[in-house]
Parts: structure tokens; C-alpha cells; sequence
């Protein structure tokens, strides 16, 4: 009977289009490889290749001169992951979302842009890193492309160890003296280091749901929030943070990136948001707007 019910669970799960926990033949696959330099970093550096980060998308809202909030991860044929500090005070009705998409204003050959059918906030988020995480429903069913396609979701108990190399990317600002947002996507290469190192030097007060990583070259910034920490298991590329905090000075390697760590969430969140079968199991675990 056990047996059974794990077969059925896979089964429902494989059809949402993600995997939780294999090696990633439905998920986390970069059909146009990244470029994985040492100097990689958002804030004023490397320039991502186009199509390569496939699960990263923009999160807009919907106005006559529509304006970039933050990033978000697709994890499903309709689903993003995103962090909920980016929109508070939005509703889905003001709200899009560019797919496939590399230059930050332009929808290329290739992306889509889809309107938001529902939004779904931790029900225990406290700004401004407790449970900062928040889940898209898009409207559109999403077909998966070369440049289109989920991240995949980590196993509940799976934590990084400290010194691993991960990547995020964006569009945050990029020049330290403009509020200007990076026209095409960048992506910088990040080190998870230790809850006690990141208490000890930055906040004595930071929870454990937040993973801390170093940066030598550069930061996220402004406009960042939201977007992917990936890390590559050597067969696929696993959601491991969600961007949710950085240096107050962008680029200030003193002061640690900060992340949601997605792990902690998968089976006390995003599974049971997106497998609820009503409203009122979904508002269990959110705030629905």
C-alpha cells in the first residue's frame, strides 16, 4: 500500500512538470548552457548568454509603460516562485510575466509574456526575511522551449554546504551611481557560507530560513529581489534560495547576499499551494490576492 501511494504522489507531481528530488530529466536542464566564468557578478558584470538561464523570468506590472518589480523562477508549466516583499500591495490583475526572455524591455523571438491568474503569499511572511516567498499562478498553461523550461524544486531536508558555488541572475541596477536597471540579463556566481558565520558578522537576529551567501566580485541589487539562486547537482539545476536581501550598498562585500532557503519551503509551502484542490486548503498556507 505504502508503494502505491509513492507512485501515485510521483506520478501527481510529474504532471504539474516539475520533479522533486530525482536528477532532473523533466527539470533543471539548460538546453543553451550557461557560461560559468569565476568573475561572474550582477552588479556591474557579466551579461548571461541568451536563452541559457531557462526558468528565469521578469515580473512586470501591467501599466500603459509596464515597469520591472523583480525576477522569479518558473517550477511548473504554470507556476513561478518568487519573493513576496516585491509585491506587497499588487494583485494579480496588475501583474505580467516575461518568459524566455534575455533584454529586460524588449519580448523577443521566443518569450512570451502571460498574465497572472493568482498570487499566493506565505501566509507566515514577516518582513523583512521571514518566509519571504511568494507563488504565481499564470493564467496560460506555459510549453516549455529551448529558452522556456522549470527549474527544478530540492528535496525538503536538502541543505548546501558551506563554500558551494551557486548562480543567481537578474536585471537589478548595475551602476553604482544610476537606479538604472541592466538592460539584458546578468548572473553572478555566489558562496553559500554558514548561518553562525552570517549571525556573527551581519545579524545576529538573521532566522535559519535564510541561506547566506559571499561575494567577491559584485552583489544583487536593486531590482534583483525575487530571482533564482540555482545550484547544479552535475545532472540538473536545483531552486535553492530566492532572492530576498543584499547589501544596503549594492556590491559591498562585507555585508552577505540573502536568500529564502526554498528547501524549507517545499513541503510546508509550494506543494501544498499548488496540489490544494480549493480555496480553502490553499488559504492553509496563503494569502491569496
Amino acid at each position: 500500500m505504502k508503494l502505491m501511494w509513492l507512485l501515485f504522489t510521483l506520478v501527481v507531481r510529474c504532471g504539474l512538470a516539475y520533479e522533486i528530488g530525482t536528477d532532473g530529466k523533466n527539470c533543471g536542464q539548460t538546453p543553451i548552457p550557461p557560461l560559468l566564468d569565476e568573475d561572474d557578478r550582477i552588479f556591474g558584470g557579466s551579461e548571461a548568454v541568451p536563452g541559457s538561464w531557462p526558468w528565469h523570468v521578469g515580473i512586470f506590472t501591467k501599466e500603459v509603460f509596464s515597469k520591472h518589480i523583480c525576477s522569479g523562477a518558473l517550477i511548473s508549466d504554470r507556476h513561478v516562485v518568487t519573493a513576496a516583499h516585491c509585491l506587497m500591495r499588487k494583485t494579480s490583475k496588475m501583474l505580467l510575466v516575461h518568459l524566455g526572455a534575455h533584454e529586460q524591455n524588449n519580448v523577443e523571438a521566443g518569450a512570451r509574456t502571460l498574465e497572472v491568474a493568482e498570487v499566493c503569499f506565505h501566509k507566515g511572511y514577516k518582513a523583512p526575511h521571514v518566509n519571504d516567498i511568494a507563488i504565481l499562478t499564470l493564467k496560460e498553461t506555459v510549453n516549455f522551449t529551448k529558452s522556456i523550461g522549470p527549474v527544478c524544486l530540492p528535496e525538503s531536508k536538502h541543505e548546501l554546504p558551506e563554500n558551494t558555488d551557486a548562480y543567481v541572475t537578474g536585471w537589478g541596477q548595475y551602476k553604482a551611481d544610476s537606479v538604472e536597471l541592466s538592460p539584458k540579463l546578468k548572473q553572478l556566481r555566489t558562496r553559500t557560507i554558514s548561518h553562525k558565520t552570517c549571525i556573527d558578522d551581519y545579524d545576529s537576529g538573521m532566522p535559519d530560513s535564510v541561506l547566506c551567501t559571499s561575494h567577491d566580485f559584485g552583489s544583487s541589487c536593486k531590482g534583483d529581489s525575487g530571482g533564482p539562486l540555482v545550484w547544479n547537482s552535475g545532472s540538473a539545476w536545483f531552486l535553492e534560495g530566492v532572492v530576498s536581501g543584499g547589501p544596503v550598498k549594492c556590491a559591498n562585500p562585507d555585508d552577505p547576499l540573502l536568500f529564502t532557503k526554498v528547501p524549507r519551503q517545499v513541503d510546508t509551502f509550494i506543494l501544498p499551494y499548488i496540489e490544494a484542490k480549493n480555496n480553502t486548503q490553499k488559504s492553509k498556507v496563503c494569502k491569496i490576492v
